[in-house]
């Protein structure tokens, strides 16, 4: 892995890393201001605030969860906010996914790669256990760049079923010990 200062800090999940998405990490701050009874609250400038502190402390490993987690809950405490920080992130992590990225690692075409692919891509998501929340999107283009069609038709219809109705079944699979949202748009 290449160790770039400027760049977003990552956070392990499963046997991968994401980088910190800004808008992303502002979106939680939101939501657990909400949660502690503050309607309006400043959560562009708290979330510069939280990635300033993660990346002037971070090495060139990635953050685990646990760590990223009580990196922002010290910062929230620090700059006085400490009945937001027990709900930054408490029901676990969103993560959204375009399934179209899926479909260019692979040659057009090869529609059975693209349902191992998504297996494959569900198991990396929830191994890591954090993951509450997912949202699968761009299934269409997706679709259409597997089978290689620059216009939606029925076979495009029929392989974007049997795909939505795999991702149903790994994902309820993969997930029995915790609660799970998912959408596929």
């Amino acid at each position: 892995m290449i160790y770039i200062r400027e760049q977003p800090p990552l956070i392990e999940l499963g046997s991968g890393a994401v980088a910190l998405d800004s808008s992303w990490l502002e979106h939680c701050l939101e939501e657990a201001a909400f949660a502690a009874g503050y309607p309006e609250w400043p959560a562009a400038d708290v979330a510069r605030s939280v990635t300033a502190f993660l990346l002037a402390q971070r090495t060139p490993k990635p953050f685990s969860f646990e760590g990223f987690t009580t990196a922002v809950q010290n910062v929230l405490k620090g700059i006085g906010y400490d009945e937001v920080a027990p709900h930054f992130l408490q029901d676990g992590m969103e993560v959204r996914y375009s399934l179209l990225e899926v479909a260019e690692d692979l040659p057009p075409g090869f529609e059975l790669g693209l349902f191992r692919a998504c297996g494959d891509l569900c198991v990396r998501l929830l191994s890591s256990g954090v993951v509450t929340r997912i949202c699968l999107d761009d299934l269409r283009p997706a679709v259409k760049r597997v089978l290689a069609r620059s216009h939606w038709s029925p076979s495009c219809e029929v392989l974007a079923n049997e795909l939505v109705e795999f991702l149903r079944e790994s994902l309820c699979k993969i997930s029995t010990t915790k609660p799970l949202t998912f959408s596929i748009r």
